[in-house]
């Protein structure tokens, strides 16, 4: 069926008087312009305004609505609220789709934060004004910029969402910028406290499993959910393809991409003995039932116990992956490889491993002399 736009009602009119002189002068002063129009989907919008420049801006919104109809074949919602689409956005896009913590994280952003702020707004009306607002009401409780970025990236998805189904015209908050973030320096062990910890951790029934992370920088969660179908030892590599996380085991990486890890003697005999304990399970890594290890048990009790005993600096379990890769970039790695080794899909993230540590950095510093 041909699309045809109804506008029987577009039309300016003022309003004055011609009755009286006295009257005319009196209602000149109250003069109005009036914008009148029929959308597409039916909707009549009748709104008056003081200023012509004000009917005239308005007018052209509408009219730039309605050839976005005639383009792709949807109507604007001029009456979706914040609250009301970023319930929808949540319900239809995140919900069921995203890992458990992340569907928790944004239903708390929305909750706590967007709705309480914008939430009564209208969708269409939404513009940088609005963002700054949110913006700052999260720095006024203390956040650091790190978690205002998340947060109003939150918000962001929201309004993209929104414009790509066509529910608003324009997206008012497109390109707003990110707040500049304080970067963290990275937590690794050096390779004498490697070799203290690994010396320590000699008896422990998670030996092994340090030993292999130390060694290829994987996740914890990749390593906990390596099964024997994924370990070759005639060509020498682990297919990392699964992860183990608190939800259980997903067929998929962080990265939703398989990758191959070349194993050295070290790991080869790491996982030779995990094999040789006889345990009936699919997972490299399991208890003596066979069910997998505890992805809290492990990182809250075993490894900060384990640490402790050890006596060296404390760190998370995560920071055994950048020991890896701070090593390999200090050792000639490139920096190409450790991103493939790793997993990023972005060379950005790998970069914050092209750093050298201090004694690097001081033989750095006698490669060129001027005298």
């Amino acid at each position: 069926m041909e699309l045809k736009l109804v506008d029987n009602f577009d039309s300016y009119s003022q309003k004055t008087s011609k009755n009286s002189k006295k009257t005319q002068k009196k209602l000149k002063k109250k003069k109005s312009y009036r914008v009148d129009m029929r959308m597409p989907d039916g909707t009549r919008i009748s709104k008056n305004f003081p200023r012509k420049y004000d009917a005239d801006t308005f007018r052209a919104k509408l009219i730039l609505q309605k050839e976005n109809y005639v383009q792709t074949g949807c109507a604007v919602n001029y009456d979706f609220t914040v609250k009301e689409y970023s319930v929808k956005w949540y319900d239809t896009e995140v919900k069921n789709r995203k890992a458990v913590k992340t569907q928790s994280s944004y239903l708390a952003d929305i909750k706590k934060y967007i709705i309480p702020c914008l939430g009564s707004l209208k969708l269409i009306n939404i513009s940088f004004t609005h963002a700054r607002k949110l913006e700052n009401l999260l720095l006024s409780t203390g956040k650091s910029n790190r978690t205002v970025n998340r947060i109003m990236m939150t918000f962001r998805a929201i309004m993209n969402d929104a414009y790509n189904s066509n529910v608003i015209s324009k997206n008012g908050v497109k390109n707003y910028p990110r707040l500049r973030e304080h970067k963290k320096e990275l937590s690794y062990w050096s390779k004498e406290e490697v070799a203290k910890f690994l010396t320590s951790t000699k008896d422990s029934p998670l030996y092994n499993l340090y030993l292999v992370t130390l060694n290829t920088g994987l996740r914890l969660g990749e390593v906990l959910g390596l099964c024997w179908d994924r370990v070759n030892f005639q060509s020498n590599q682990l297919v990392i393809s699964r992860s183990l996380s608190r939800e259980g085991l997903k067929e998929t990486t962080k990265g939703h991409e398989t990758r191959y890890i070349p194993m050295n003697e070290l790991v080869k005999n790491a996982l030779l003995r995990e094999r040789s304990r006889g345990y009936e399970s699919n997972f490299v890594f399991a208890k003596a039932d066979g069910s997998p290890l505890s992805y809290e048990h492990l990182t809250i009790r075993m490894f900060r116990v384990d640490i402790e005993a050890s006596g060296c600096p404390r760190i998370r379990f995560h920071d055994l992956r950048h020991t890896f890769a701070s090593h390999f970039m200090m050792n000639g790695g490139n920096i190409y490889t450790l991103q493939h080794l790793l997993g990023h899909k972005d060379i950005k993230t790998t970069m914050i491993y092209a750093h050298l540590d201090k004694k690097f950095l001081s033989e750095a510093s006698n490669v060129v002399q001027f005298s």
